[in-house]
This record gives C-alpha cells, structure tokens and sequence, in this order.
C-alpha cells in the first residue's frame, strides 16, 4: 500500500538517515521527537486503512483554535500555507535603559506546507517550534527540514509595508501579497519565547499592489521572535531569530 507522499518523505529522512544526522543538522529537542512520533502514528494508521488520503484537499484547512482572536477570515478560503524562518529586525535609538527598540519589518523565506495543514495540521502547528533550531539552507533553493518542504516565496517589508512575495521563479508564480496589519493577539503562553518572547500573532489585510485573489494573511504558532523590553547593552541595529506559519486566504 503506498504512503501518502508527506509521510513518505518523512519517513524517509527520519528512518534513513545515518546516525549523527540531527546531530549535524540540528538539536533533537522534545519537539522534533514529538513531531516523529505523530509521523509514526499516522504512518500506521495509513497502512491500515483501505483508502489512504494522498490528496491535498485546501477547503479542509483550518486556522488554529488560538486564532479565533483574530479577525475571522470571512467570505475568503485558504489558498496556501507556508511555513515562514527568517529574523524579527529592531533598531535602538541608543544602548541605555531608557530607549526601548523599534521594529522596523522581517526578513523570512517561506516554505510551502499547503499539503501538510490540509492532512496533518497538528504536524504543522509543531514545525515553528522546531524551525527555530535549524539554519536556513545555504542553498536557497533546497528544502527545509525535518518535513522537506519546498520554497515558495519570500517574506519582506517594502518600506512599512509586509510583503509576501510568492513569484519565485518564471514558471512559479503564485502573486504578491501587500498588506497592513488588521488584527493582533499575544502569543499563547506554551510558544516557544527564545531569548526575549514569542512575537505576537497578526492578522494581515491586503492593500493596493497585491498580485492574485489574497484577501488577508495570518501569522500564527509564532516562534521567538521578540526584542528586549529595553536597549540596554544592545547594538543600534539587531535581529531576532523568529518562525511561524503563514495562512493565505482569498476568494
């Protein structure tokens, strides 16, 4: 019986790869060994159904239970779902206790994890916890572990404005996104904080400039990400290692 292809890459690198793999690549925490165990889970409950979904069916995607805070994403569906790694980036006016930094935008690259919130969102929700711990490939193009997910796109701010620029090459084109921030709620208390806290979740509308049907743009399972409550010690520019996934909604 063949594997649904998600669960067969998995299962690939977590059973294939040599013994000081995620030695090398990066820590076995308590969250990759849950995010292989739910693998092993759904890679026996696959083969022992008879019908065995490989289909990746959008209408199932669904927003988090924590996003319920957010802005309901009315009248749209789900387009995509990509898994956002990058940096949180702030500016302090001066280095003392009085000055408190100033977010000016991110920097991330964005995988494609579509397939994986349609079928296994409780995979999903882990991947930005355990994101945090892995370096952004030195070849852009190549997949992100531990689900291998493919690039789709970048996420960067023109001037005050989050992009989502998701027309990677000439023969994948999947629209710009432009947006404004339309709703926001803090993280739950279980995110994972980093140094300084888990950066907030965001409701992102479109605006003016937005390539395709995207309505809005949620950031939600926020990993890290939050600057210092000061500027104490810290230089005039610094960045925060930060991920999380990004739903992608239209009509």
């Amino acid at each position: 019986m063949r594997l649904a292809p998600i669960l067969l890459s998995l299962a690939t690198v977590s059973l294939a790869a040599p013994a000081n793999f995620f030695d090398n690549a990066y820590d076995f925490s308590d969250e990759l060994s849950d995010f292989y165990s739910k693998v092993s889970q759904y890679i026996s409950r696959v083969r022992k159904s008879s019908t065995p979904s490989a289909t990746c069916d959008i209408s199932k995607i669904k927003l988090p239970a924590f996003a319920s805070g957010l802005p309901a994403p009315n009248e749209t569906v789900p387009i995509y779902v990509a898994l956002g790694r990058g940096t949180q980036n702030y500016t302090c006016a001066d280095s003392t206790s009085a000055s408190t930094p100033k977010a000016i935008g991110a920097v991330a690259n964005l995988y494609n994890a579509t397939c994986l919130a349609a079928n296994y969102p409780d995979l999903l929700e882990l991947l930005p916890n355990i994101a945090l711990s892995i370096s952004l490939p030195t070849n852009e193009y190549a997949t992100f572990p531990p689900a291998n997910l493919g690039l789709m796109g970048h996420h960067f701010f023109t001037g005050t404005i989050p992009e989502f620029n998701l027309d990677l090459t000439a023969t994948k084109q999947f629209g710009i996104a432009m947006t404004k921030k339309g709703g926001q709620i803090n993280a739950p208390t279980t995110a994972v904080k980093g140094e300084y806290g888990a950066v907030p979740w965001l409701y992102l509308s479109t605006i003016d400039g937005t390539v395709g049907k995207y309505k809005g743009v949620y950031r939600v399972d926020t990993a890290s990400g939050s600057p210092p409550d000061t500027c104490e010690k810290m230089p005039s520019s610094f960045q925060i290692q930060y991920s999380a996934n990004y739903y992608f909604f239209g009509n």
